[in-house]
């Protein structure tokens, strides 16, 4: 009878919900295809939930603009030439629909398994940075170097460094670096709790300055300077108007953030090599800033002449290729990029209409935030407005499965990880 109730226990709603959840945080430092099966098993899952009623699926209207996306991917297709490319995008795209709403479940969870999941964002960080480094250090002893050939995008790294470093696991550094970043956050308001005892504090503080250091080596410019700015929000959260209540408080803030600085400006100069805005879109030798300005130009060129509807969900890249070609931007067309700027992105294939709504989903969810006092809820909101900036982080599938899945978790449990609840 007691192996009969411990086995209905293990293979409960809430605790398959759990190990989704985990495995689909897990899935972010494992190739895209696991991610994406684990996506589809969440929503399998969600949609039995919803027939045995066990799905908690109700006030959702906030999350609308996720499938609102999808809707104005769809109708892109009326005018865009290349429907292949369309229709590829659009199924890429098609966790925008259910994937928010299976997410509900996050409501029924307790305390602990709460944990259970934050110890799994934090953990997993943890695990595969460090696989990184030790592959990273047998290929430089078995290459004799740390150093590798660059190319003509980058100037010389290291294999500890930027994608060499993610590349051991197949996985984008700057992804990388923004799952770093929110775990990153989640340890630094753990430390400015005042029910984290002085023994957990020590180790918390060796755990945020590896990630710290991490961050450094994943050369993102842009994650590096959103997670200074998620410091001084969960400071902002923390303490409040006693932020600067006693001389202690003020040195040991004024250091950490002198330190903070100091990690920011090293990993940005590292990362841009110059802050040179004069950029030659022929010359094959040109800085990151200058691939970038060259990339935003390009496609700031395509947006003017479609700046209404769009080019249609499966033209704007063969566009944006056409404007490479006619400025002669060789490293541009020579690497396939894309915009690089999620904004831009969204304008360009399917108007203003597409670029709004992303941008309203960023307003919903920094009022519920805000509205619900959570310091890591808006950490997450930051990291990702500012990694849209320079990435086209909707249009890859990690990129939007992170976005979806931590937007529902946090829409539909606000409070989680916010202090006030002891869920950090």
């Amino acid at each position: 009878m007691m192996k009969k109730q411990l086995k209905h226990k293990l293979v409960s709603v809430a605790n398959i919900d759990l190990l989704l959840f985990s495995a689909f945080i897990v899935s972010f430092f494992l190739h895209y295809r696991v991610n994406g099966f684990i996506a589809m098993l969440l929503i399998i899952w969600g949609l039995i939930k919803l027939l045995i009623k066990k799905l908690p699926f109700k006030g959702g209207l906030g999350l609308l603009f996720l499938p609102g996306l999808f809707f104005i991917l769809v109708i892109g297709q009326v005018y865009t030439t290349d429907l292949k490319e369309g229709w590829t995008l659009i199924e890429r795209n098609l966790s925008l629909l259910l994937l928010p709403y299976s997410i509900a479940s996050i409501i029924r969870f307790d305390s602990k398994r709460l944990y259970q999941l934050t110890y799994t964002i934090v953990a997993s960080a943890v695990g595969f940075s460090l696989l990184c480094l030790i592959y990273a250090g047998i290929e430089s002893y078995q290459a004799g170097s740390i150093y590798t050939i660059p190319n003509n995008t980058h100037f010389l790294y290291n294999r500890f460094m930027h994608h060499r470093l993610s590349d051991q696991i197949d996985v984008h550094a700057v992804y990388f670096a923004l799952t770093v970043a929110l775990a990153n956050s989640i340890v630094f308001q753990k430390i400015t709790s005042s029910k984290t005892n002085r023994k957990n504090k020590i180790l918390l503080v060796v755990l945020f300055l590896y990630f710290c250091g991490l961050l450094y080596l994943l050369k993102s410019a842009n994650i590096t300077v959103g997670f200074a700015i998620c410091i001084v929000i969960i400071l902002g959260y923390q303490y409040g108007k006693s932020l600067f209540s006693s001389t202690k408080k003020i040195v040991l803030i004024v250091a950490g953030l002198l330190l903070l600085g100091i990690i920011t400006y090293k990993g940005v100069a590292s990362k841009l090599e110059n802050f040179q805005l004069t950029y030659d879109m022929s010359d094959e030798t040109m800085g990151p800033l200058g691939i970038r300005l060259s990339i935003w130009d390009c496609t700031w060129q395509v947006i003017q002449e479609n700046w209404l509807l769009g080019t249609g969900t499966g033209d704007s890249h063969h566009e944006l290729m056409k404007k490479y070609h006619e400025n002669n931007f060789i490293i541009g067309y020579e690497n396939d990029f894309n915009s690089h700027n999620m904004y831009l992105q969204y304008w360009m294939s399917n108007g203003l209409a597409a670029m709004g709504l992303f941008i309203l989903g960023f307003i919903v969810l920094l009022k519920k935030a805000v509205q619900n006092k959570n310091a890591i809820f808006l950490c997450f909101i930051v990291l990702f407005a500012l990694f849209s900036l320079t990435e086209s982080t909707m249009r890859t599938q990690k990129g939007m499965l992170f976005f979806v899945f931590f937007a529902a978790l946090f829409y539909w449990a606000p409070h989680y990880l916010a202090l006030k609840n002891n869920q950090e």
